[in-house]
């Protein structure tokens, strides 16, 4: 009974941080078009600001990922958490672009840093019958994120200054900080540092599967970017949205996946085809792209943000799950942390490409592209499944 209630408390902290992590990130989002306007900054140079966080992500997934079993998890999570309390109630202090810049590349390397952390710990704490809807809960907590973040930031700076929506992530890291420090692990992560050499033959053998997963999940990041990116420029420019509208397209999106990562989770771990269910994410995400790039009815490209925020859900949900499900224990943080910085590098280089797009062709082009990058990804995950299946059936 009192490791069921420590586990529990577990998976509510992790819930609690999945939260946060994506809180910071998507608040400033809806936010942008005034940066853009107080520091006069260009579309290049905006890109530039969206590429310096995705270098402190990039930084930030395999460090965590190396730290986690050498120092252990809850010495990691204090230290994350430590961090984004600081970066948060120093950003209403950014006078200039180039402090904005700063404060950025930090904020990408905490939340790569705390979605690593919570990923690990969640494949950590569960079994290949319940990983999937454990994942699915993190996911839900990113949506909800996904939610808060951007409306929070949209509203309040309404009636407020913009320093008030940082000082209330600041708040929440403060308090799950606490949270963690009362953390109780069935087994210390440091322990699997000594258990001797014999997990390093497989781990050598993982290093195909870390280029393949980094590979595919690389395209999906690189896509994303640009939608994180560019969509409120697109909707502000092309669409003629204002703040609210743009904040209320971020948020449709956080709550199609809030709604449905629990279910799609559990649906992969019925399923047992986590695969497949990547493959269905990835076409929802496509669906999007096109109601917003082919219609200006505001009802369709809120239907769009819908099916993409399920799409999303599915695609990460049975992603991470899949790596669990593949990934001995004692290499899988030093794998996860890889993976995500690995990954990374695409969210560094396609705003980069989207930015001469917009300047060399126009505003929609760089939504072509990103379509494009799904269709790839999806190739590329019905290749990794076909050779699954075969594997499974020469077993």
């Amino acid at each position: 009974m009192k490791m069921k209630h420590h586990l529990s408390h577990n998976i509510l902290c992790m819930i609690v941080i999945s939260l946060i992590a994506n809180m910071s990130g998507s608040m400033i989002l809806p936010l942008f078009a005034i940066y853009v306007e107080q520091y006069g900054i260009t579309a290049f140079s905006m890109s530039v600001l969206f590429s310096l966080f995705y270098v402190g992500r990039f930084l930030g997934g395999g460090i965590t990922g190396k730290l986690y079993n050498k120092i252990g998890a809850k010495r990691i999570g204090i230290g994350l958490l430590c961090a984004e309390f600081l970066c948060m109630v120093t950003f209403p202090l950014a006078t200039s672009f180039w402090v904005l810049a700063i404060l950025r590349l930090i904020q990408g390397l905490v939340a790569i840093g705390l979605s690593v952390f919570v990923r690990i710990t969640i494949n950590n704490l569960s079994t290949n019958e319940n990983r999937g809807i454990l994942n699915g809960y993190m996911s839900s907590s990113e949506g909800a994120g996904m939610i808060l973040g951007p409306v929070m930031s949209g509203i309040i700076v309404l009636y407020f200054s913009l320093s008030v929506p940082f000082y209330v992530v600041a708040f929440l890291a403060f308090i799950s900080l606490i949270a963690v420090s009362k953390m109780v692990f069935q087994k210390d992560s440091t322990h699997l540092q000594s258990e001797g050499t014999e997990g390093e033959e497989p781990l050598k053998k993982l290093t195909g599967q870390l280029f393949l997963y980094s590979s595919v999940h690389f395209i999906e990041i690189s896509a994303y970017a640009i939608f994180l990116t560019y969509f409120s420029v697109y909707a502000k420019y092309k669409l003629g949205w204002d703040t609210f509208d743009i904040s209320l397209a971020f948020a449709i999106v956080g709550i199609a996946t809030f709604l449905s990562a629990p279910f799609i989770g559990k649906l992969s771990d019925i399923l047992k085809d986590r695969l497949l269910l990547c493959i269905i994410g990835l076409f929802l995400i496509m669906v999007e792209i096109i109601f917003f790039l082919f219609f200006n009815e505001k009802w369709v490209v809120y239907l769009g943000m819908l099916i993409g925020g399920v799409g999303g859900a599915s695609y990460l949900d049975s992603f991470f799950s899949h790596i669990g499900d593949v990934t001995p224990e004692r290499q899988r943080s030093v794998f996860m942390g890889n993976l995500a910085s690995l990954s990374e590098l695409g969210a560094i280089i396609s705003p980069l490409i989207a930015g001469i797009l917009i300047e060399k062709i126009n505003i929609t082009a760089p939504f072509y592209y990103n379509i494009i990058l799904v269709i790839i990804a999806m190739f590329i995950q019905a290749i990794v499944r076909s050779k699954l299946k075969n594997k499974r059936i020469n077993d």
